[in-house]
């Protein structure tokens, strides 16, 4: 900021202030303007960087937010497949299970067979050494009376053909 004027730098102070040590000069003034200008022209600068890094604050916390949204379905997607996991670990487990007694089994389906055939065999030759018919009526379970018969070694319970 200057000031133009058509006076003496020395009419600018007061007559009792005249002394050499507190004259205000031209070049004092102008070196002072030209420090104001500086310091205005850095204030400037500042001033356009913070403005700068506010917008690129601005987008690194809109990028943050981004980041933590993905971030959390990210987790919420892991968590799913970990129950998923733990649903299937659990069936695996059943289908072991299954598997061993499966496998017992099967080792003992010779035995079975042969006890089956044998079971047919002497079913056929009852069947066949028979001369009574057979009532083929099923057996039915009867409730014994109060009185106990000792030919039965205190059995209880009789069963009747129907």
């Amino acid at each position: 900021m200057k000031r133009s004027t058509s006076m003496d730098d020395d009419s600018i102070l007061p007559t009792s202030i005249h002394s050499s040590s507190n004259l205000l000069t031209r070049t004092t003034i102008r070196e002072a303007n030209n420090h104001l200008q500086m310091l205005y022209t850095h204030n400037q600068e500042l001033k356009q960087i913070v403005n700068e890094q506010k917008i690129i604050i601005e987008q690194k916390d809109f990028e943050y937010n981004k980041l933590l949204k993905s971030n959390k379905s990210i987790e919420r997607h892991c968590q799913q497949l970990q129950a998923l996991l733990d649903d299937r670990t659990r069936r695996l487990y059943v289908y072991e299970r299954k598997e061993v007694l499966f496998r017992e089994t099967f080792k003992l389906k010779p035995a079975m067979e042969l006890l089956l055939d044998i079971l047919n065999t002497y079913e056929k030759v009852d069947n066949t050494s028979l001369s009574i018919p057979v009532n083929t009526k099923p057996l039915q379970f009867v409730q014994a009376s109060e009185k106990k018969n000792n030919n039965d070694d205190n059995v209880t319970c009789q069963i009747n053909a129907v």
